[in-house]
């Protein structure tokens, strides 16, 4: 009997416009190379392309933002916006904080 798995990977990438790492750069070099299927060396399975998806991170309007500790991308999962691609967090004392930088007691604390 086989079954099948849904892999979903997140990455970050940062890229400097003031190099010309614009949208089309990013579509061209980027996006859309991200979209291939991989072979795994070791198993030599097949993970199967299935959906690209990209999302520009603004935290003036979105629920994210760096860790005020470390500087991780991060998400407040106690607001009901929260961008689940990325890791979870939480506001304390009005500062964003990553899992890893949250008060061992926390809830979301890794």
């Amino acid at each position: 009997m086989k079954k099948t798995y849904l892999v979903k990977l997140s990455y970050l990438i940062e890229l400097d416009e003031d190099q010309g790492e614009d949208e089309e750069y990013f579509e061209q070099h980027i996006f859309n190379e991200a979209g291939e299927d991989q072979v795994l060396e070791k198993t030599n399975k097949t993970l199967e392309w299935q959906n690209a998806f990209s999302l520009q991170l603004d935290p003036s309007s979105m629920n994210c933002g760096r860790c005020d500790n470390c500087g991780q991308w991060t998400t407040d999962r106690e607001r009901p916006d929260a961008v689940m691609e990325l890791c979870c967090g939480a506001t304390v004392d009005g500062r964003l904080l990553c899992d890893e930088c949250l008060p061992k007691d926390h809830p979301w604390a890794f």
